[in-house]
């Protein structure tokens, strides 16, 4: 083992468990465990919610198809810019507006509320998506820390896994979500640092661009990956399909809850995550691209492609400086697994055993059980991290494309059309829950499959490449639009979304009337909700 890349890794470590010293002071109640007490400064919840949203997918999942695909795998950041920039637009304002109304603390929290669901189906359902869906998505975060330690310090991959496990699990538990918060804003920073150096320092190495494209087979160099005419077209859908799942990860969304002004969500928010994102894509992509030309020109031996990156840091740079690389890519790690842990924790505690079962306890006992709830996530995400493929990029995808189909459609109809009900809501969820169960599974997961029997064998010849989710999606944005149409919702549901949102007339350079729009929009509706019993 190195002893310069453990004290880099080991120094970061302590920094993590001072942040989550510190947090602890600001963790009392249910509401600060869960969503920060809606406190949040716009710059430290926009970082947090990049850090949260690219995972180890982002440094060892995506360089591993950018090593494998080439230039094609491009198409993937693509779809995740312009999914960051529909997250903003989309879902951000008009989610923290709602919250704040109601009080929502978690997504199933807002949709009940929103669709004035007295049946407590929408709160179980959406904490049965969370719970199968944010499991996987935690296995596959612990997966990549195993994968990142095995390679920095040249130990089993289950044996990183245990590590990783540990290491996250300790501090969500300590922290809550101010610590979540605080934690993703250093490890953004690891991230955008690393992705910054790491594919200069093989640029450098291997003598510039054109040199590295010299070991590219034609097919790595061509943007569509050989394609051409609908194959070119069903290729770039496949990689940039990501960007339907931004609608509907709860562990992203809760940052837009958790901010103090929904209105700094529009610039601010969209400038930061916006530049964030940009940087660090293109930072993946070159990791793993040029990775691939080191590995032809005989300068660096990777038996993992996902594993290209830490083995980049350990054969370019200085042995503490690689630490410091190793404990950026296990930010990104944590930075999405800790989030995930306390949206599942959320989901069972609040969701579940406070709202469904109706137990009465104290805001402090809440907090304890959600730790607890935290602690029993993560042991069944570690079994499945120790059992599964271990293949981040496809494991990810699975996850992703589960809460994509069970929150996406029914989280943007909700606030965007006044005549979405909740027998839809019902409906769309429970459909979006058991389709992506069933054609995910390795028993049933033949949907785009060139090879299965027939109906399904004809789509997947058309569609090969494209993920179930991504059709998935649409076809249960439509289910729901039909049933919203064919029932009623009620007439004060109606009125309030009317009211939050109404529009007020605008004339060019009237501050008055923007100050009307915005208090309107944001400030003066408590009256309203009181009335209609939805306090």
């Amino acid at each position: 083992m190195n002893a310069g890349i453990l004290i880099g890794f080991l120094a970061y470590l302590a920094l993590l468990a001072y942040i989550g010293w510190w947090a602890n002071r600001f963790t009392k109640t249910e509401d600060q465990y869960f969503v920060g007490g809606r406190k949040v400064h716009i710059l430290a919840a926009a970082l947090s919610d990049k850090a949260s949203d690219f995972s180890g997918w982002l440094m060892l999942g995506y360089p591993g198809s950018a090593f494998k695909a080439g230039l094609g795998a491009f198409w993937a950041a693509i779809g995740c810019l312009f999914g960051t920039l529909a997250d903003y637009v989309l879902i951000g304002p008009r989610l923290r507006i709602y919250a704040g109304k109601f009080r929502a603390i978690t997504v199933p929290d807002y949709l009940e509320a929103r669709l004035k669901d007295d049946t407590k189906l929408i709160r179980i359902l959406g904490a049965a998506i969370i719970l199968v869906f944010m499991t996987a998505y935690v296995a596959a975060q612990f997966a990549a820390g195993g994968k990142a330690l095995a390679q920095a310090f040249d130990i089993s991959v289950n044996t990183g896994i245990l590590i990783t496990v540990i290491i996250l699990t300790a501090y969500v538990i300590t922290g809550g979500f101010f610590a979540v918060v605080w934690t993703d804003v250093v490890q953004a920073l690891f991230m955008l640092l690393t992705l910054i150096i790491v594919p200069i320092l093989a640029l450098a190495k291997i003598g510039g661009l054109e040199k590295a494209t010299q070991y590219m087979e034609p097919a790595k160099l061509h943007p569509f990956g050989g394609a051409v005419g609908f194959a070119a077209l069903i290729f770039a859908i496949g990689y940039a399909s990501w960007i339907v799942g931004y609608l509907g990860q709860p562990h992203i969304v809760t940052r837009y809850m958790s901010v103090e002004d929904p209105r700094k969500l529009r610039r601010p928010g969209i400038f930061i995550s916006g530049i964030w994102t940009i940087i660090v894509l293109w930072g993946a992509f070159f990791a793993g691209f040029l990775g691939y030309a080191m590995v032809k020109a005989g300068i660096l031996q990777v038996s993992d492609p996902e594993r290209v990156i830490p083995a980049m840091a350990v054969e370019l740079m200085p042995s503490w400086l690689a630490g410091f690389v190793i404990a950026g890519i296990i930010s990104a790690i944590m930075s999405t697994a800790d989030s995930q842990l306390l949206v599942a924790s959320s989901a069972v505690t609040r969701d579940l055993y406070h709202k469904v079962l109706g137990k009465e306890l104290g805001k402090k006992q809440i907090v304890n059980i959600g730790r607890i709830v935290v602690l029993g996530v993560a042991i069944f995400a570690l079994y499945g991290a120790l059992t599964g493929s271990k293949f981040i990029y496809g494991m990810v995808a699975t996850a992703w494309g589960g809460l994509a189909v069970g929150f996406g459609p029914i989280l943007t109809l909700s606030l965007w059309w006044k005549r979405v009900t909740k027998e839809a809501g019902i409906i769309g969820m429970a459909y979006g829950l058991i389709s992506e169960v069933i054609l995910e599974s390795k028993i049933y997961g033949w949907a785009f499959n060139p090879n299965a029997p027939g109906f399904f064998g004809t789509l997947g010849s058309i569609f090969n490449g494209v993920p179930v989710f991504f059709i998935n999606f649409f076809v249960t944005l439509f289910i729901i639009i039909i049933i919203s149409l064919l029932t009623k919702p009620p007439e004060d549901v109606v009125k309030l979304h009317e009211q939050i949102f109404k529009k007020v007339p605008v004339q060019e350079g009237s501050k008055k009337v923007m100050e009307a729009r915005a208090k309107s929009q944001i400030e003066n509706v408590a009256e309203f909700i009181k009335a209609r019993g939805f306090a």
